[in-house]
């Protein structure tokens, strides 16, 4: 059972025994989700790749909107599957369901993923007692905050990305993470470190609510670091600092990485560049397998 669902059950058991025979106590209710999935829009807008759609949603935000008080309450944040007790008996006008990731490189945070879709569900009830299954949700892109940048999933004609010290798998479906390719990169045993950039300048305007994330599937041997490079607004050298580590996997894994506060040491300029390094502080040789990669913003020009 998920911490938040034990919190969940351990504040209802105190409501009851708080109400006693107190005849306003309404009987719980349940809400069942199993999971949320990430789905290719259907005008054709996007790539269609499938690539483009890994993900990993891990939680979600629960909010209803009741007709009788006429006011939306937050049920609150739940790790996916769960089914968690409501205090209501009667018509729901709408859920609304937020999808949430897990920030890559901030211990703990789940955050709901601004270019997702948040789902709303209309015309539901509540019944004491009874469960309300909503089982696997699907989700989209939410297009009027998505700017894409980047979107590199290495198939065998694809041409788009420049990576310098990386191999191009172009036809490996049994070890890409989708479709036929991936990149990797070797680090002999040798040598402690292996570069690698993406050889291409991001152009992103900044305002307030600009938000910048890169996101890739990732399978590897080995930690490897990313880094961000821009010059400062004042002088014109080039200046890079790390984003963070990316540990191994051993199974392709779908991350997430803001890179809002590291383009804030650059003072937010609106060109950028991504590099990456292999490392091998042990003495043992081994790969960074990456797939799938784009940067996303919520700035579309």
């Amino acid at each position: 059972m998920k911490i938040r669902q034990v919190f969940g059950v351990l504040w209802l058991a105190a409501a009851m025994a708080a109400c006693g025979n107190d005849d306003d106590f309404v009987a719980p209710s349940f809400i069942h989700i199993d999971a949320i999935k990430l789905r290719p829009s259907s005008d054709n807008s996007l790539p269609q790749d499938e690539g483009f759609y890994t993900h990993d949603i891990v939680s979600c935000y629960v909010q209803a909107y009741y007709p009788e008080s006429q006011r939306m309450e937050r049920i609150g944040l739940f790790e996916l599957p769960f089914t968690v007790p409501v205090l209501y008996n009667g018509d729901v006008e709408y859920f609304v369901i937020s999808p949430c990731i897990k920030v890559s490189g901030v211990f703990g945070m789940q955050n709901y993923y601004p270019f997702y879709q948040r789902d709303t569900i209309r015309n539901l009830s509540l019944r004491s007692g009874d469960t309300l299954r909503l089982d696997t949700l699907d989700i989209f892109y939410r297009m009027e905050r998505l700017g894409v940048r980047l979107f590199e999933p290495f198939e065998p004609t694809e041409a788009s990305l420049a990576l310098d010290s990386v191999t191009w798998h172009r036809h490996a479906p049994a070890d890409a993470c989708t479709g036929e390719g991936y990149a990797s990169v070797h680090v002999p045993d040798s040598v402690s470190r292996v570069p690698f950039y993406i050889n291409r300048d991001f152009y992103v305007h900044y305002t307030s609510t600009t938000q910048l994330y890169l996101e890739l599937d990732t399978r590897s041997d080995v930690p490897f670091e990313i880094y961000m490079e821009s010059s400062h607004t004042t002088g014109g050298s080039t200046d890079v600092q790390r984003v963070m580590v990316v540990n191994p996997s051993e199974n392709w894994k779908h991350i997430y990485i803001t890179l809002g506060a590291t383009w804030g040491w650059f003072n937010y300029n609106s060109d950028f560049r991504l590099s990456f390094a292999a490392l091998n502080a042990e003495g043992k040789e081994g790969d960074v397998r990456i797939d799938n990669v784009r940067v996303l913003t919520t700035t579309a020009s």
